[in-house]
């Protein structure tokens, strides 16, 4: 078997298909992993609460990744082991921009989904993540505070403000899509790569001995920090041009993560 100590899994487009299912062949994968010494962690860009139903559904005791490397969570007993936060004065900026072009912006705050207006986005949001959001005004709070911003709209028009945010607040900010319609905002420095490096540290074991699955330019970090990154065949076309065949499973309709580790470790 080849030497792996861990498995970095993206939930959304990876393990968890596009009707929010995971299925049982899924998890058996994942166990089995645990049941040889590997240990599986989840990577995602949700927060902990969003992705505690599927990391209690597989099953497994790994630290867990949210917020796209953001906040690093123990496995066991759920307690935050770190956590980084957007600057104060950088986050009113993202507001006012996302207010002057009226699209939607969402915001995660000591774990709760925030957003000033109720619109067709919010609600296709929430029913993806399987979490109730929370109207407010982003004036009202004092102190941010905020982990993560999203903004939701077509590629196309997001693509100048993602360029606009790291032209301007790139030593701040780091923004990217974790979906075509999804600009992630988080702290600069902070991406699932540095969280994989993180989390082996908080194993005993480095990055030469690790794998990754995803299927978003959120998971091109963790993807090229790996030994062996794989992408689904899901994934966005402009990722997958960056990885050969053999580095691409089947789809996450087609649970291509659970064919792929059974061809890797040779499984019966």
């Amino acid at each position: 078997m080849k030497e792996i100590k861990a498995c970095f899994f993206d939930l959304d487009g990876t393990l968890v298909r596009s009707d929010h299912s995971i299925s049982p062949s899924v998890i058996e994968a994942v166990q089995r992993l645990e049941r040889q010494g590997i240990a599986p962690v989840i990577a995602t860009g949700r927060s902990y609460e969003a992705l505690l139903p599927i990391k209690d559904k597989l099953g497994i005791k790994s630290p867990v990744i949210a917020y796209n490397g953001a906040m690093i969570v123990d496995g066991k007993d759920g307690s935050i082991m770190t956590h980084h936060t957007l600057p104060e004065e950088e986050s009113r900026k993202i507001i006012k921009i996302a207010r002057e072009l009226d699209y939607f912006l969402l915001a995660y705050r000591d774990g709760e989904l925030i957003y000033e207006k109720k619109r067709t986005e919010s609600e296709e949001y929430c029913n993806r993540i399987n979490i109730k959001g929370k109207l407010i005004n982003f004036d009202d709070l004092s102190i941010l505070n905020l982990t993560k911003f999203i903004i939701i709209n077509d590629h196309e028009k997001l693509n100048p403000v993602q360029d606009r945010i790291l032209e301007n607040y790139g030593e701040k900010l780091n923004a990217f899509f974790s979906d075509s319609r999804f600009l992630e905002i988080v702290p600069a420095g902070i991406d699932k790569g540095k969280a994989v490096e993180e989390v082996m540290r908080l194993l005993g074991g480095t990055v030469d001995q690790t794998m990754a699955f995803g299927d978003g330019f959120n998971d091109l970090p963790m993807l090229e920090s790996v030994r062996w990154g794989i992408v689904m065949e899901n994934g966005l076309p402009e990722l997958k041009k960056l990885f050969p065949p053999e580095r691409t499973a089947p789809s996450c309709e087609e649970d291509g993560v659970v064919t792929y580790l059974a061809d890797f470790f040779k499984w019966d």
